[in-house]
């Protein structure tokens, strides 16, 4: 099931196309599961045992956060409609590998070591995730799709040329360079604002001690 949500969304599988995708009847898929809810379930922990380590190292804090959003976007990319399942279905915590747990806490373990407030490192912790699930979903899943995402402009092309005497020098210049850089270049570019956000806060707990 978790390769169709990754493809579908989760609200999107149902019992017959599972059972389609699987080369089965909808009545043998009882025989493993007793019902639509135990397949997500099965399918939500799969996915959440993927979930990748980080590996903190305090001295080399912005190496430790640009591998670990790599690792997640690496994970996430596999499954990039799957990422909306907090949305489609209603998940307890059963579903919830311990590992998720203790990998969150030793990101925020970093984070404090370094010099973080509590608010701050969840503040840190929460743009990460927020960053990556919304680069996959935007970026990387249309990009997979096959869609030119990197030629995007802020505006299209066409806006543009029917409004032939606007004087709009910065779209149009903006529109005439794309694209300027690969999605990885992209992604690392996503990675610099985090960065950029962390030695902040980092300048502003220290003066303020």
């Amino acid at each position: 099931m978790l390769d169709l949500a990754g493809v579908h969304g989760f609200s999107s599988v149902t019992m017959r196309l599972l059972a389609e995708h699987l080369g089965v009847t909808v009545r043998a898929l009882y025989n493993y599961a007793e019902g639509r809810d135990e397949i997500v379930a099965r399918a939500v922990a799969l996915f959440v045992e993927q979930w990748p380590a980080p590996r903190p190292d305090p001295k080399r804090w912005e190496h430790s956060i640009r591998e670990y959003g790599a690792a997640m976007r690496a994970v996430y990319r596999r499954y990039p409609r799957a990422l909306l399942v907090s949305l489609d279905e209603q998940i307890d915590g059963l579903a919830i590998h311990e590992d998720r747990l203790a990998h969150t806490d030793a990101f925020l373990g970093m984070l404090r070591t370094v010099g973080l407030d509590l608010a701050d490192a969840q503040v840190v912790h929460s743009d990460l995730a927020l960053r990556v699930f919304g680069f996959v979903l935007l970026v990387d899943y249309r990009q997979d799709q096959g869609e030119p995402v990197m030629e995007h402009t802020p505006v299209p092309l066409p806006w543009l040329q029917v409004h032939p005497a606007l004087a709009v020098p910065h779209l149009r210049e903006a529109v005439a360079a794309a694209p300027l850089m690969t999605v990885d270049e992209a992604f690392e570019r996503t990675m610099d604002g985090l960065i950029v956000i962390v030695r902040d806060l980092l300048a502003t707990t220290r003066q303020l001690h």
